[in-house]
């Protein structure tokens, strides 16, 4: 799906799913922009964990399964990814929707082709590819669609790790 940006506007604005806090995130790719989105990422994590008053999971309706929002493994992977293109922070303030909503792409959403590093420190033993589609008959911009990755650890738990926006997404 090619999305046509002769609309985008310099910032869209958005509050926190389930808040009234207001956020502007800046379009332009510019890389300069990155610190200005890394602080609403960090400002959305904290507002998040804070509203879920330590039940830090929201129940997956595919999966069946609660996935679980961890400060250092959620919020310093999607601060590194969603800082990169404005659609994926926009995605963080709508994460519990996401979490919620998410299904696989395709019968290959599985995989447990774990990764040196932050994937074996964090115990995972699987790693779980969902897709959740924003859609609006208003914004031709605001059609996209975003990967969530659940990672599943050794004792079962499901974590979300990572959130990606997908360029060029099949319907």
């Amino acid at each position: 799906m090619e999305i046509n940006n002769n609309n985008l506007p310099e910032y869209i604005e958005s509050h926190l799913l389930g808040t009234r806090f207001n956020f502007k995130i800046p379009t332009n790719p510019d890389k300069k922009l990155r610190g200005e989105r890394r602080n609403i990422i960090k400002i959305a994590y904290k507002l998040l964990l804070s509203k879920l008053k330590g039940k830090n999971y929201i129940k997956n309706d595919f999966l069946n399964e609660n996935i679980y929002i961890i400060w250092k493994e959620s919020f310093q992977k999607a601060s590194n990814n969603a800082t990169r293109q404005w659609q994926t922070t926009f995605a963080v303030l709508k994460l519990p929707e996401i979490i919620k909503n998410a299904k696989p792409f395709d019968e290959n959403y599985r995989s447990y082709n774990i990764k040196e590093g932050n994937q074996t420190k964090n115990r995972y033993v699987e790693l779980i590819k969902l897709r959740y589609t924003f859609n609006s008959k208003v914004h031709d911009y605001m059609n996209f669609t975003i990967e969530i990755v659940i990672g599943k650890k050794q004792d079962g738990k499901h974590v979300q790790y990572s959130l990606e926006y997908i360029k060029k997404a099949c319907s």
